[in-house]
Formats: C-alpha cells, sequence, structure tokens
C-alpha cells in the first residue's frame, strides 16, 4: 500500500534569511535613527534653554513612532498574508490596551503638560505631596529633586486629577515664605521692624522686588504671634539658605531683646515642633 505525504510547501531558505536580514536592518535603522533624534533634541535645547521641556517631551514621542513604525515595518516582512497581520495588529493592540491603561493615561498627561506647560524645567514647584525643582519630564513621567536633595518621580497622569503649584514660572526669582512664631505678649511693632530689618540684610534677596511683613494671632496649646516674611531670593534654589539665614539672624535679634523669654509660661505651637 502506498501513503501519500501532503507537506506544506516552505519557504526557501534565501527568502528566510532575507526576512531575517529585513529585520535586522529594519532594527538598526530604528535604533541609529532613535539616537540621532537624542543627539539632536540635545542640541536644540542647548540652543533653546527655554524650549528644552519641549523638546523633552517631543523627542520621546517621535521615538515611540519610530519604534513603532519599525514595529510594523517588521509584522510585514514575518506575516506576509493581510488577514494574518490584521489578526496579529488586532492582538497586539487589544493586548496593549488592557495592559497599558496606566501607560496611556500617563502618555494623555504628558501631552497635557506639552500643551498646556503648567510647569517646565528648572521650575520649583509642588505636586502632591512633593515640592522641589523639576529636572525632568517625560513622556511617561516627571522627576523633581526636593530641596533635601531627594529624587522623586511623579507619573504624568497625576496632573490629569491633581493640582500643580509653580513659585516661579519659568523665571530664576521666587518668592519664599518664613514663618516665624512669638509670644503673645511681644511688641508687635518690634517684631515687624525685625522682619524687615532681617529680610533686607539677607545675602539672598533681590531688593527689585517687596518685602511683606505681616502679623497674626494664633492659638495652638496656648496663644502666640506669628510673624510672615514674604520676599523674593534672586535665585529660587536659594529658597532653603533664605529660609535658614532668616531664621537664624531674627532669633538672634530676639534673643538679643529678650523677646523670648515669656515661652516659658506657655506651650509653643505644634508648627515649631515640625
Amino acid at each position: 500500500m502506498n501513503f501519500l505525504i501532503f507537506q506544506q510547501p516552505t519557504e526557501p531558505w534565501t527568502t528566510s534569511a532575507l526576512k531575517i536580514l529585513g529585520v535586522i536592518l529594519t532594527v538598526a535603522a530604528a535604533y541609529a535613527l532613535g539616537r540621532f533624534l537624542t543627539v539632536t533634541f540635545a542640541g536644540l535645547g542647548r540652543r533653546a534653554p527655554r524650549a528644552l521641556s519641549f523638546f523633552n517631551l517631543l523627542s520621546p514621542i517621535l521615538k515611540f513612532a519610530l519604534w513603532a513604525a519599525a514595529a510594523f515595518i517588521i509584522i510585514t516582512l514575518l506575516v506576509p498574508s493581510p488577514e494574518t497581520r490584521l489578526a496579529v495588529l488586532a492582538s497586539a493592540g487589544l493586548a496593549l490596551g488592557l495592559g497599558a491603561q496606566d501607560l496611556v493615561k500617563n502618555v494623555i498627561g504628558g501631552l497635557v503638560i506639552l500643551v498646556d506647560r503648567p510647569y517646565q524645567l528648572g521650575d520649583r514647584v509642588k505636586i502632591g505631596d512633593a515640592y522641589g525643582e523639576i529636572d525632568q519630564i517625560g513622556l511617561n513621567s516627571t522627576k523633581l529633586t526636593t530641596p533635601d536633595d531627594t529624587r522623586v518621580t511623579i507619573p504624568n497622569n497625576a496632573l490629569l486629577s491633581g493640582m500643580a503649584w509653580n513659585s516661579n514660572s519659568g523665571v530664576p526669582d521666587c518668592q519664599v515664605v518664613t514663618d516665624l512664631f512669638l509670644p503673645h505678649q511681644t511688641d508687635p511693632v518690634a517684631a515687624r521692624e525685625i522682619g524687615y530689618e532681617v529680610a533686607y540684610s539677607s545675602p539672598y534677596i533681590l531688593l527689585a522686588k517687596p518685602v511683606v511683613v505681616l502679623l497674626q494671632d494664633g492659638f495652638d496649646q496656648g496663644p502666640f504671634l506669628r510673624l510672615r516674611i514674604k520676599a523674593y531670593v534672586y535665585d529660587h534654589r536659594f529658597e532653603p539658605a533664605f529660609q535658614s539665614d532668616i531664621t537664624l539672624r531674627a532669633k538672634a535679634e530676639f534673643l538679643r531683646r529678650h523677646m523670648l523669654q515669656d515661652w516659658g509660661n506657655f506651650h509653643a505651637p505644634a508648627a515649631l515642633n515640625q
């Protein structure tokens, strides 16, 4: 008895080799173009520093489009049948939609940052519980460095459902608020004078901007007087140094004038213990 064995025709090895070569060349070309985009946008950012955040957001968008095109070319090379190719693309799209919902939200948030520009590189902002200087804006996340030199990564979708506070909005100077606490019996006129004196004599102050000193009575385990000094520094990076300088010299003057002696009769406000 003779058996007929039917075998599915296979592609010649030369055709398979050409497909593999095409995949390798496609990946290499995508990688080279991605590196070219990185170098190009870095150069443009150095020439136009104020547009650096725009280039940092645009670069990953173009890279994503570049690799998406490379993936489509690879699928076309490996799966020549239009029906099979469509099924593969549909399956990949479904898997991407189910498994990358947060990524899509982050990308949308990155596009919102690109268009609305609530902050840019170098700005001092507060997003949620994080406060610091923006040093990287990407398509997926924003990174900032806090005053105590801690790096914080914030998903861009936080901007879609939350708020961002910007202290300087693209300019180097920013307003700094320093709160000082005194016994409630303190002479308010003398306290106000000391507030103006220590602010205007600070080496970090921007004299072109106004200084405001406010007084307010408060109660927290006992009455107290809050002295609030609002002034501008010429570089927002000096915010912690300015607050420390104000506190140091103001407290030295309070001690010299014996203005803190009445604290012994009252509990200090909780803000002093934070």
